[in-house]
């Protein structure tokens, strides 16, 4: 492996643990980016799979790390940088198809980092169905009932806003920063 690819491997492990504390300082006492609400900029890294086949390794050690660091306990530091691991070679073997590369750092966290966090923090959200009529009254029972797949949407929604709004950014600057892998190998 050349040192140039190893090094920008590294950068990116070392940048998705940074980028993840960052989410904790950004939003104090919301937990952005450990918690059942989880806005992780360094999720946007994930499109960086794009570039590289072994991005994905770098981003299981950067996710890796950050869960150690991070607190949550041995299913988050199992399963996280395993989610990570294959939505980024999921993202990798689309890499030729327009939009789809951004569903699975969406999909597999949604999916997966709800139902590990579910169980391991025994979310309920803290609501009781409502007894009101209405659009959030209908909201808040749904949540109320379906803790789990509340997790979902609620991470899901972080985790698209970090995949759509940082990924196309750390594309670019990654295609600026002239790497010799691209999406067309």
């Amino acid at each position: 492996m050349h040192a140039q690819r190893l090094s920008r491997l590294s950068l990116v492990a070392a940048l998705y643990v940074v980028l993840t504390y960052l989410a904790n300082i950004l939003g104090p006492g919301l937990y952005l980016g450990y918690g059942p609400v989880q806005i992780r900029i360094s999720e946007g890294l994930a499109m960086l799979a794009l570039y590289d086949p072994l991005m994905p390794l770098a981003l299981y050690i950067g996710c890796l790390l950050a869960n150690v660091l991070g607190g949550l306990g041995l299913p988050d530091i199992l399963f996280g940088p395993i989610l990570s691991l294959a939505a980024g070679y999921a993202t990798w073997a689309t890499r030729r198809l327009p939009v789809i590369p951004f569903i699975p750092p969406i999909l597999f966290n949604a999916l997966g980092v709800a139902a590990y966090l579910y169980l391991l923090l025994g979310i309920n959200f803290g609501f009781e169905p409502s007894a009101g009529s209405g659009l959030w009254a209908n909201l808040v029972t749904w949540a109320a009932l379906h803790p789990y797949w509340a997790m979902v949407v609620s991470i899901g929604i972080g985790q698209t806003i970090s995949v759509v709004l940082f990924g196309p950014m750390f594309m670019k600057i990654w295609r600026m920063s002239g790497s010799h892998y691209s999406s067309k190998r």
